[in-house]
């Protein structure tokens, strides 16, 4: 492999290779420079790091002018500040909903327990009124047996006044058909 030694026109090889390189789409090394064109490893390496510094000057982002800098500042603060209030904004109509929901909350808390005094109280009367309708009951019950003992008796009485009746009636008649005959 003969290599180039003459200085001007080895650097204007690797350079070229270099540029080759990357329009193919290769990595620009120095090795890769020196078999391209075909240089000296040195005149490669020179070639290969001049070629990736250019490329990073010209990609290198420049620094943001003072003028976009202020506008963007300026900006920021205006959206901040807007935010601001906006948060300010939402989190009193929040703190109103809940102050409304806690009031409401409260109020509810309120009429359970009435409510539950309330059931409860009637709870109490329905069973005093069990209790009295089961009373009641019994005493009528009470009532009950002692009319129909009364009855039974008033029903046995009757009977033995029909019967002494029917034997007064009889005697009555028998008396009345006695004296008839007799007369």
């Amino acid at each position: 492999m003969a290599t180039q030694t003459a200085p001007e026109g080895g650097h204007a090889r690797a350079a070229e290779a270099a540029e080759a390189l990357a329009a193919e789409g290769a990595a620009v090394t120095a090795r890769a420079v020196r078999q391209r064109a075909q240089v000296a490893m040195t005149v490669a390496a020179e070639a290969a790091r001049a070629w990736n510094e250019a490329q990073a000057e010209a990609e290198a982002v420049p620094e943001v002018p003072e003028v976009v800098t202020r506008r963007f500042e300026a900006a920021w603060r205006e959206a901040v500040t807007t935010a601001r209030e906006e948060f300010a904004e939402a989190r009193s109509g929040w703190q109103t909903r809940l102050e409304t929901a806690d009031a409401e909350l409260g109020d509810l808390a309120k009429l359970v327990e009435t409510l539950e005094a309330e059931l409860a109280e009637v709870n109490d009367a329905a069973q005093r009124a069990k209790e009295e309708a089961q009373q009641a009951r019994e005493g009528l019950q009470e009532q009950i047996v002692e009319h129909r003992s009364r009855a039974d008796r008033a029903e046995a009485k009757v009977e033995v006044l029909t019967e002494e009746r029917d034997r007064l009636l009889a005697e009555r008649e028998k008396a009345t058909n006695d004296k008839d005959v007799s007369r």
